[in-house]
């Protein structure tokens, strides 16, 4: 039995991708061992731009600190 080691990703839909240098090993029965991180990213939520509209309120508009960097914005 031969053993190999790589890192890759779990995708969404839970395929695991072999790297191309093994193409070998595509078609052929394999025993897999993963070893996960005591704390993955997939558990965490992804944030992105936007991810909190709706959630944080403007009570006022205050634009009154801008008048400290009027030097800087011109």
């Amino acid at each position: 039995m031969q053993a190999i080691e790589f890192e890759t990703r779990i995708d969404k839909n839970g395929r695991i991708y072999l790297p191309e240098a093994f193409q070998y090993a595509y078609g052929k029965i394999a025993r897999l061992v993963v070893l996960l991180p005591d704390q993955t990213e997939s558990l965490q939520k992804r944030r992105y731009p936007g991810s909190a509209k709706g959630i944080l309120k403007v009570l006022s508009e205050d634009d009154e600190h801008l008048d400290d960097f009027k030097e800087y914005m011109s």
